[in-house]
């Protein structure tokens, strides 16, 4: 992997794993490993068929022989902004849901479009800026159904 592709990825590593250590609240660590989980399951599931279809390419990515996919993002960076997204909407109303996943997701978007303009981590085939944000928010959107749909389900089994 080239110097710039690779300090990019480790930085993103490290970033990530700062936000997961100082930033996620642990006194709901169950909410957040099915979040984290969730979000893991859903990524790689969507992720996959996408660079399979060949809508987008990761050119330098970890575990090349084994993964076609950017396990970095969609296994470690997007989950934990994920849980992040969860986070701040765990007691807001359906308006502040969606704008936050919209906001989540423009930046996001905001990061990987000169990502790939400019470096080899991704290259976009069949794909656009605007397909990574509006994918962005269903995921986000999905997750928070999901995590919503386990508390209440959680709440109704434990009685």
């Amino acid at each position: 992997m080239p110097f710039t592709e690779n300090v990019i990825s480790i930085s993103a590593f490290v970033i990530a794993l700062l936000l997961l250590i100082f930033v996620v609240d642990w006194r709901y660590f169950r909410d957040w490993v099915v979040v984290y989980l969730f979000k893991c399951n859903l990524d790689f599931i969507w992720g996959s068929p996408v660079v399979n279809l060949k809508l987008i390419e990761y050119p330098y990515h970890w575990l090349p022989y084994y993964y076609d996919t950017s396990i970095l993002f969609e296994l470690w960076v997007f989950p934990i902004l994920c849980v992040l997204y969860n986070q701040v909407t765990k007691n807001r109303g359906i308006g502040p849901i969606i704008y936050y996943a919209l906001l989540f997701s423009a930046g996001i978007t905001a990061i990987e479009y000169p990502l790939e303009r400019y470096t080899g981590l991704i290259h976009y085939i069949d794909w656009s800026w605007f397909t990574t944000f509006y994918t962005l928010t269903i995921t986000f959107l999905l997750s928070r159904t999901f995590i919503a749909l386990f508390r209440r389900g959680c709440d109704y089994f434990e009685r």
